[in-house]
């Protein structure tokens, strides 16, 4: 009877499932994509749809659906099995509710609120009449779950403890605060609307909550206090820094357009979503972070901003643009003549917003043009002005040929040398490009090797043999100095693929068979990317290259014994060892010749 791990793999496409959070490629047999756990340019993620799994040759990791998700999100394993077992109908029996890791309490804590908040919607008509003038439909506030914390200190958590969680979990998950005079818990969310805010499966970590008076509301023993907006603090379930609003929802058509939409407020990204725009997601900040893009880079190429039009919203737009140029997005912003946020723009005309991000434009020409309106270029003081407010946008350009353009563009339009234009930007520091102190990694950043070359080489050496026919595999078995300096696991492997020697046991040290079959998948994606070359050819390079370091490694052993040898005053011994280090150094001269 298969396990209900085995039971998910068969019903999960895993293609399907990966290529909802990285924007898959077709690639012979496999898929391929930039890896989404280290920065590259070439792609060396390969997913296996025939074997179930994934490998990035670059970073080293890899694995089924499982070990995916784990690296994704974070998640422990039971974690993991419990999301894609609901995902996939397959019934797991349940743990003691008592015995559930502390995530798992919480997220059931946070459920339980949201439903609460719900329901206490469906009591205030009011605020549904307030949601309906911001131009909210009922199906709208119904899929976004929007609920309502009722103006008093303790309606939750009193509904909370009925279900069993303590005041203690309440506090934990960011629902309550201790008074620290008195020692009493009270609600932290009260007379606020709310936004229950998601991880990417789909499950509560945490609410916004928007304030919400009413004069003619009577009091209710308490009142809502804070900023407009009040978010849950940081939890076991709920980092800030890296979640994103709505993107539960969007990450789907993120990743089918290639494009994300940035707005600012819940408000904004609901009625985006309700435009039809629903690529859309909102920060939960004032400003994208670098973990944030991180997750959208992994989706789409292209980042259109619309933040609101006032200074902090200007501020905000800024900085994420800024931030987002280290990931060589294509940046874009969504501008809106009217100057309304994109809640107020989707409530008076839908199809304005949805023209907004259809047409938004390149970050720095949207920068050109609004430096030009806004001073004189006829003017001195105009075009140093000018060339002020665009010159840190034109550092952030990781393209030498479109910063080239846009130097033309900037000369032209100024009538000043492109010459002059050049040397300010040099002259200009990094600090004066309000560059955010937050650093993303270089593209290209070198990642740590896995393991050393020799095992490096002896993978790909397997990994090539493996795409050889029988005949060739066979010859292959003759290369015993090459295979006698294999690591244990790498022989076994390689026996499993020439049929010489005794079979390893399944599920023995090293799992070999679950090694071949990765080296196996590591052959499909070596042929896709090696079409035009002759893998024998690639395999005698590979194996002589393995000769080599097996010639530089006795080289090192033979000269660590002649030291020895020395010291002892074994000259015959000596003379010996220093045979061998000549007859191993000519070899090595000559297949490095």
């Amino acid at each position: 009877m298969p396990t209900p791990a085995e039971e998910i793999k068969a019903r999960l496409d895993i293609v399907e499932f990966i290529q909802s959070y990285v924007r898959l490629q077709k690639a012979g047999v496999n898929y391929k994509a930039n890896c989404p756990f280290h920065g590259e340019k070439t792609p060396s993620f390969f997913v296996s749809p025939a074997r179930a799994s994934w490998h990035c040759f670059g970073c080293g990791k890899g694995g089924d659906v499982f070990q995916f998700l784990m690296e994704m999100e974070g998640h422990s394993f039971p974690e993991v099995l419990n999301l894609l077992a609901e995902r996939t109908g397959v019934i797991i029996r349940r743990e003691n509710p008592q015995a559930r890791s502390e995530r798992g309490r919480l997220g059931a804590l946070c459920e339980s609120a949201a439903q609460f908040f719900i329901i206490e919607l469906g009591r205030a008509s009011d605020v549904q009449n307030y949601l309906s003038e911001r131009g909210l439909t009922p199906e709208t506030i119904k899929n976004f779950r929007i609920g309502f914390a009722p103006q008093s200190w303790e309606t939750l958590s009193r509904a909370l403890g009925t279900k069993g969680f303590t005041q203690e979990e309440i506090g934990k998950a960011g629902l309550a605060i201790k008074s620290p005079e008195r020692g009493s818990w009270y609600d932290r969310f009260r007379s606020r609307i709310m936004f229950p805010i998601a991880d990417p499966s789909g499950k509560v970590i945490g609410f916004g909550g928007r304030i919400f008076e009413d004069p003619k509301a009577p009091a209710q023993g308490g009142s809502a206090s804070g900023g407009k907006y009040i978010n849950t603090p940081q939890t076991p379930l709920y980092d800030k820094s890296s979640v994103l609003y709505g993107f539960d929802r969007a990450r789907q058509e993120i990743r089918k357009k290639n494009t994300a939409v940035i707005v600012e407020g819940y408000m904004d990204c609901v009625m985006s979503h309700q435009a039809g725009v629903t690529h859309t997601v909102a920060v939960s900040g004032t400003a994208l972070t670098v973990q944030q893009l991180k997750i959208l880079r992994r989706l789409a190429e292209t980042l259109v901003c619309s933040f609101d039009a006032d200074g902090a919203g200007e501020s905000a737009t800024r900085r994420s643009l800024a931030l987002a140029a280290q990931f060589d997005f294509d940046r874009r912003v969504a501008h809106i003549p009217s100057g309304n946020d994109p809640a107020d723009t989707v409530r008076e005309d839908p199809a304005a917003w949805a023209r907004a991000v259809e047409t938004a434009k390149p970050v720095v020409e949207f920068y050109t043009e609004r430096a030009f309106a806004r001073e004189n270029p006829a003017t001195a003081s105009g075009k140093k002005a000018i060339t002020a407010l665009l010159l840190p946008f034109l550092r952030e350009l990781t393209d030498e040929v479109e910063r080239a353009h846009w130097i033309g563009e900037l000369s032209r339009r100024l009538i000043v040398p492109e010459e002059a234009i050049r040397k300010e930007l040099e002259r200009r520091t990094p600090i004066e490009t309000n560059r955010p102190m937050e650093q993303a990694p270089a593209a290209n950043e070198p990642v740590k090797p896995v393991s050393g070359r020799r095992a490096l080489l002896e993978e790909r050496y397997l990994a090539l043999l493996s795409l050889m026919d029988p005949a060739v595999r066979t010859a292959e078995a003759s290369a015993g100095e090459t295979i006698s300096l294999f690591s244990p696991r790498h022989k076994e492997i390689f026996h499993l693929l020439t049929d010489v020697g005794a079979s390893p046991q399944e599920g023995s040290e090293g799992a070999p068979s679950n090694a071949l079959a990765i080296l196996q998948f590591k052959g499909d994606a070596i042929a896709e990317m090696a079409k035009d070359k002759d893998l024998a050819v690639e395999l005698a390079l590979c194996r002589r290259e393995l000769e080599k370091e097996g010639a530089k490694e006795r080289l090192g052993a033979l000269a660590g014994r002649i030291h020895e040898q020395e010291g002892k005053g074994n000259r015959e011994d000596v003379a010996t060892l220093l045979g061998e280090f000549k007859n191993t150094s000519e070899l090595l001269r000559a297949l490095s010749s």
